[in-house]
């Protein structure tokens, strides 16, 4: 009963963006050789990639590359494919046993990393941690309309919820699967602790440098081809891409765009880019003043060039937001009134609102998006030329994390963000940033957007659908409790000698399948 998926821009026409600027020197990074290449078999796969979860919590906000990391030592009752497409992993089967029932029917055989057996008993217990109150996952939201569980055996469990909810499944596919036993035992040190079903095992995590895995023996589906897998921490884009040009590191994220011609051209290297459903943008927060100001929120937005940023930081390659929701997820609004660079109008809103000089708490990760410091730091700049008083900060995507999560309570006014519509419906990015009931990001409260939010995710109709999430997206782009940016691409680079299976709209890096071509 779910919706059927949309493609936007193909492939083919997407990489026409990816003409880059003239390739730099290289960057400097102070990188060891280390021949993790070698050809003796079982090998560790070692990749570098920009940023650090700072925690090993799969029941707290992470980001994607945070739940890349878990998704090799946990698993999901349904997980997506490539197209965001929900496929069978620990739920051999699920069923709409009617429009507020989901059944899920579990492989049997599978056990956690303890020796627990995979049951009912955990599906319950993994979504229950996610939607309790005081959780601070980003998926309790969407989450939050299960109401009850219906246990009928140690495979089989429904999940009611009060209304019909369409999203249900595609969210679903962000549950990590959590061991009973584990959470029983470890209880604070549960999140320093992964325990999981997954390919891979944890052996170790330390913050700012690396997570070490090796393989499960006794894993229920395909073995790895590798002993292990290292993801290295690595926010220095120089230290990344002469990391993966010396052979120390078999694949890289957030390769700056400058620097694909040089990769193009290094015979050992393939150059991986593709869409994602990502938008990027900056959250205002409405409920402090002057940003409670409509004026002031709207004046930000016609402050910060979107076009010179794509162009000058990105090549090109990343496409300008023209709505709430990105081009290729169902209800995408196409013919909203675009916020054109125009300072002059910026100046005279603020002064309107009596805003001139107020000061803007700003902040901006530092290797978690593409370009997300000199992006952050543009921004900054922007505001600051029609008359802010930015004060800009730029701490590690974890650091940045464990603030903005303190949501009402945080320190900020703003921060450079992202949100992937994995779930491939509208409602897992509205529901998440613009529903009064949500997490605190923006503090925006529109009870006529509640309202539609709540019965837009009822709706099976696609036309009514449609016509619901586009009131939705014209009063949020209007009201702006967001400075909206662009729809962020996927770069990555990796060696010729690993097969993988890139180029997933939901941009996780997923090894399950990969592995050297010479063995």
């Amino acid at each position: 009963m779910g919706m059927k998926s949309k493609k936007g821009m193909s492939r083919r026409d997407f990489l026409k963006y990816s003409g880059a600027a003239a390739a730099t020197g290289m960057l400097s990074g102070g990188v060891r050789p280390q021949r993790v290449l070698a050809k003796d078999p079982p090998r560790e796969l070692v990749v570098a990639i920009s940023g650090d979860p700072g925690h090993m919590d799969p029941r707290v906000e992470a980001g994607g590359i945070g739940w890349s990391t878990f998704c090799h030592m946990y698993e999901h009752g349904v997980f997506r494919d490539k197209d965001c497409k929900p496929f069978p992993q620990l739920a051999e089967k699920w069923t709409w046993i009617s429009p507020t029932v989901l059944r899920w029917n579990l492989r049997k055989g599978v056990k956690f990393h303890n020796g627990e057996n995979f049951t009912t008993e955990s599906v319950k217990l993994s979504v229950q941690q996610i939607i309790a109150p005081t959780s601070r996952s980003p998926f309790r939201d969407g989450l939050s309309p299960i109401k009850d569980f219906k246990i009928h055996d140690a495979y089989t469990i429904d999940m009611i919820v009060e209304k019909p909810y369409v999203p249900l499944l595609g969210i679903l596919c962000d549950a990590f699967m959590l061991s009973p036993r584990a959470l029983r035992e470890l209880g604070d040190k549960f999140g320093t602790n992964p325990v999981g079903t997954g390919q891979m095992k944890f052996v170790e995590y330390r913050p700012g440098q690396h997570v070490v895995m090796e393989a499960n023996p006794n894993y229920w589906g395909k073995k790895s081809s590798f002993k292990g897998l290292r993801i290295r921490f690595v926010p220095e884009t120089g230290t990344r891409v002469a990391a993966l040009e010396v052979g120390e590191v078999a694949m890289i994220n957030n390769v700056p765009p400058d620097q694909l011609p040089r990769l193009r051209a290094n015979p050992n290297i393939d150059v991986l880019v593709y869409p994602s459903t990502r938008v990027m943008f900056t959250t205002i927060r409405c409920d402090r003043k002057p940003f409670n100001d409509k004026r002031v929120r709207q004046a930000m937005n016609y402050a910060v060039d979107k076009e010179a940023i794509t162009k000058g930081l990105l090549s090109g390659m990343a496409p300008i937001s023209r709505a709430p929701v990105s081009v290729g997820v169902p209800a995408h609004h196409p013919n909203l009134p675009q916020y054109n660079y125009d300072p002059e109008r910026a100046k005279k809103l603020l002064a309107e609102a009596g805003a001139t000089g107020a000061t803007f708490n700003f902040a901006s990760s530092n290797g978690r998006y593409l370009m997300d410091r000199q992006i952050g730091e543009a921004i900054a700049g922007y505001l600051s030329a029609v008359g802010l008083n930015v004060k800009f900060e730029n701490p590690p995507w974890g650091n940045l994390v464990a603030e903005v999560t303190k949501y009402e309570k945080s320190k900020y006014d703003g921060y450079l963000f992202g949100w992937g519509t994995f779930a491939n419906h509208p409602d897992w990015i509205l529901r998440s940033h613009f529903y009064s009931k949500a997490v605190k990001r923006t503090m925006y409260s529109n009870p006529e957007v509640d309202r539609l939010i709540e019965e837009g995710a009822q709706e099976f109709d696609e036309q009514k659908m449609k016509a619901i999430y586009y009131r939705i997206q014209e009063m949020v782009w209007d009201e702006a409790s967001w400075i909206f940016l662009y729809e962020q691409p996927t770069i990555d680079a990796k060696s010729k000698k690993l097969q993988w299976s890139a180029g997933r709209l939901d941009e996780f890096f997923w090894f399950h399948d990969a592995s050297f071509v010479d063995g």
